[in-house]
């Protein structure tokens, strides 16, 4: 009975955590954008809960004190710098929801810090509820495949919980090492709690590893399948280590070694050649996207400021066509990235070299300690980390979390001497702070999306004016998410206000590189008769992204509105011959008005 009271009490402890974990299955309904929005106030809401949990456990359980660990430097060091580049080299105001989250995030890690450090067995009840919400995605995700669930985006069956399949997919790929450790060494996994649950948990763990592989296929995610190789090879290697006895096979057999080495290499590159052949413009707008990230750096080496990525890279790209020296397969594939696609890269964009370096040492020293002391999480860490080399997982609410917590983990297994409950109670209270004010800055937008929620149905209705109206109540508060800004500039564009819609658009190109933003400005400009003003909108906009015509078209028009013929029919000549990268209805109609002008 002691040890069941005991357990009781550990679930009770953990139970915010639970539900910070949580966050990944919310999806709401009665909030704008509620697959993203969701879990964002989940979140919040959340952690206002760990922190006064974590507050209240620090005076009852004051035994053991707290101790800055070497990792725990970097972490706030690499919070610093991120604010330091946000606040010095850029409008930190320019995306309040980004700095919020990352501020909660680094409450997140010395909550979880504090907890473990106090309770080391609630460690293990996060893992396995990590490997349920695995599980339970798994499931969502089978259910979607079959028809028997709805999908999160309109144009993909299999989300899960996300907006589309690669995060989604992500997400199984980081989970899966963890349930593959819970398979092959439960009783490692419980370390000392629950000892007499070790082969539901064998069975727990090797049910979740064939939901995750029977649906992680469907994904079609080349990242999520390399960051599963990945982890899971950790996992399997430090489980059969010391029975391989690689060392000692390497020293009598050295010839051999090499050879499988050669073998395994070769068959590796051949399988990158086929996934990159799989979906090959896919692939090279990946390279494309890399080659500019790379050049955006040389120009923001402090950082552009945290969330700042798509606006400053939309400026390199549409330099770097108009110079002219992009092949015509880059144009091809060129699109408009809301993310890197290489969080390595977007870090060193948004936050400059000295955050990127700190952000490396944290992470090595967390593999390092997970590795010796729990390859499940080694293994998860490690797939997250591949998966990141490829996508924007930091991005997506779900995956920063179960990071943040693998970090905490791994620094909570550092050896420490007798620390300071001083240290404790401060790390306790500024934990509970930052909540706090983080709780109240956001709670007035939690209003502000139900209320776009319900004004939505006026634009989607065309009703310009009524929209544009309820919009400029809400801007205030949602002055950086995109969508918003789109919308809120396109009604008042609509109903006869360029000069406010050109504003709006202003401040959506500093976190945006849509090129519509500069069609809707040039339009703008267009009816203000600032001619020079809307053909430059609309060359930037067609620099942006070359393999669209709407801008040619737009340009068409204009000419063809100054009376500028010759102009109108290069414009027209350019939207007859040029191919798009997607065929469709509006395609044709441009052309057909196109072909119009030029015969009269």
């Amino acid at each position: 009975m002691k040890q069941l009271a005991k357990i009781l009490t550990d679930c009770l402890w953990t139970a915010p955590f639970l539900l910070i974990f949580s966050t990944v299955f919310v999806v709401s309904n009665d909030l704008a954008n509620g697959v993203v929005s969701g879990k964002y106030f989940w979140f919040y809401g959340s952690m206002g809960l760990a922190s006064v949990a974590i507050f209240i456990f620090s005076f009852i359980n004051n035994k053991k004190s707290f101790r800055f660990s070497f990792s725990d430097l970097f972490v706030v060091l690499f919070g610093g710098s991120v604010y330091f580049s946000a606040y010095i080299f850029s409008d930190a105001s320019q995306n309040t929801t980004k700095l919020t989250l990352f501020a909660l995030l680094i409450a997140l890690y010395f909550c979880f810090r504090l907890t473990i450090n106090k309770l080391p067995k609630i460690q293990n009840i996060c893992c396995i509820f990590i490997i349920f919400t695995g599980l339970i995605e798994a499931f969502w995700g089978l259910q979607q495949l079959y028809g028997f669930a709805p999908s999160q985006h309109n144009l993909f069956k299999l989300t899960g919980s996300f907006f589309n399949p690669g995060p989604y997919a992500g997400y199984l790929a980081a989970i899966l090492p963890m349930s593959l450790y819970c398979l092959l060494s439960p009783s490692r996994l419980l370390s000392n709690t629950l000892r007499l649950l070790p082969m539901f948990l064998k069975c727990f763990g090797g049910i979740t590893c064939f939901a995750i592989l029977l649906v992680l296929p469907a994904a079609m995610s080349r990242a999520a399948w390399l960051a599963t190789i990945a982890g899971c090879s950790v996992v399997i290697y430090k489980k059969y280590e010391k029975q391989l006895q690689i060392k000692q096979y390497y020293k009598k057999y050295k010839k051999h070694v090499l050879l499988i080495i050669c073998l395994i290499s070769l068959t590796f590159l051949l399988s990158l050649t086929a996934l990159y052949h799989l979906k090959k413009d896919s692939a090279d707008g990946r390279l494309l996207t890399w080659k500019i990230s790379l050049q955006t750096v040389v120009k923001y080496p402090f950082g552009a400021g945290l969330g700042n990525f798509s606006g400053v890279y939309g400026d390199m790209q549409a330099a770097y066509f108009a110079s002219g020296k992009a092949s015509e397969t880059e144009k091809h594939v060129a699109g408009n990235p809301e993310y890197g696609f290489d969080e390595y890269l977007q870090i060193l964009i948004e936050s400059g070299i000295v955050s990127f370096l700190l952000f490396a040492v944290i992470i090595v020293l967390a593999v390092r300690l997970l590795l010796r002391n729990n390859a499940g999480m080694a293994g998860s860490l490690i797939a997250l980390l591949v998966f990141a080399c490829f996508s924007y997982p930091f991005s997506v609410l779900p995956f920063p979390v179960i990071f943040v917590f693998f970090l905490a983990s791994g620094n909570s297994a550092e050896q420490q001497k007798t620390g300071s409950r001083f240290a404790s109670i401060i790390t306790t209270c500024l934990c509970l702070l930052v909540s706090g004010v983080c709780l109240y800055r956001e709670y007035p937008v939690y209003r502000a999306y139900e209320r776009w929620n319900r004004e939505k149905i006026y634009y989607g209705a065309g009703l310009n004016m009524e929209a544009a109206e309820a919009y400029g109540e809400l801007y205030p508060y949602l002055d950086d998410r995109i969508q918003f800004l789109f919308e809120y500039a396109q009604s008042l564009s609509k109903s006869d206000q360029p000069e406010k819609s050109i504003k709006i658009l202003q401040r959506a190109i500093q976190i945006s590189c849509d090129p519509m933003l500069y069609n809707i400005m040039g339009r703008n400009f267009q009816s203000m008769q600032q001619y020079d003003s809307a053909e430059a909108a609309f060359i930037h906009s067609a620099n942006l992204v070359p393999n669209r015509l709407y801008p040619w078209y737009l340009m068409m028009k204009l000419h063809a509105e100054t009376g500028n013929a010759e102009k109108a029919v290069e414009a027209a000549k350019i939207v007859l011959t040029m191919e798009p990268k997607v065929q469709s209805q509006a395609v044709r109609e441009m052309r057909e008005e196109a072909r119009k002008l030029v015969e009269n």
